[in-house]
């Protein structure tokens, strides 16, 4: 466990500076909070925006984590110390989760702040930051199952493509389909929040976000099994 949260903590390091250009995002809305207060529909239309770029951002983290690792060469000198692929992926995924859980953390709070004022309840801000944390760590392992074999940019695409596919097919079909990978509908409660409609008890959606995350980085894992990282990357 211990190599596994110290690639985690790495990679969170390493993305430090994404980071903190996501909670310049959030400082906008401690910003607005504070020049207008009474202004409640601006404050949860920023408050939504801002959320939704955590999503984005953490499919090119899941996506661009190998391919960065690979080039700088340091993944040679880290599965050298008695950690398996397996362990390597799972710190990785770990990584994703514990940026999209600060950058949540921090929305929450300023959130609760702002928002409770204007009659946003505080709990249903909280339970909007796990459907994010969730959908986040649902992409960014979607993305990183794919980074297993493509470049990030390709990586990206194709998850981007596996992700809006349910939700086009709950159209088309059924919306049965909108559930099959549940990062759509986790994030759409974040987006389509409202005063007059709180999201609703989202507890399957979220359920199935953590299955999933677990079988694709099974998935992940299995792939990256076969994977000759000695090649370098350009």
């Amino acid at each position: 466990m211990k190599p596994v949260a110290l690639i985690a903590f790495n990679f969170v390091r390493e993305q430090r500076w994404p980071i903190l250009v996501l909670l310049i995002w959030v400082l906008l809305l401690a910003f607005l909070g504070l020049a207008e207060p009474n202004s409640h529909d601006d404050l949860l239309l920023i408050f939504k925006i801002v959320g939704a770029y955590v999503v984005v951002f953490s499919i090119f983290f899941g996506g661009s984590a190998i391919y960065n690792e690979r080039r700088s060469r340091r993944i040679l000198a880290v599965l050298a110390k008695a950690v398996s692929r397996q362990q390597y992926l799972s710190g990785l995924v770990l990584g994703v989760t514990l940026a999209s859980v600060i950058y949540c953390f921090a929305l929450g709070l300023t959130g609760s702040w702002t928002l409770s004022g204007v009659g946003f309840r505080i709990s249903q801000v909280w339970f909007l930051m796990l459907c994010l944390v969730s959908a986040c760590t649902l992409a960014g392992t979607v993305a990183l199952t794919f980074s297993t074999f493509l470049n990030p940019f390709f990586a990206a695409g194709a998850t981007a493509l596996v992700l809006i596919l349910p939700p086009l097919m709950g159209r088309i079909v059924s919306t049965r389909w909108v559930n099959v990978i549940p990062v759509y509908t986790l994030a759409s409660a974040v987006l389509g929040s409202s005063f007059e409609v709180p999201a609703s008890q989202l507890w399957l959606p979220l359920g199935l976000a953590v299955l999933e995350t677990v079988f694709f980085w099974l998935i992940a894992a299995r792939i990256f099994a076969w994977v000759d990282i000695a090649v370098s990357v350009e």
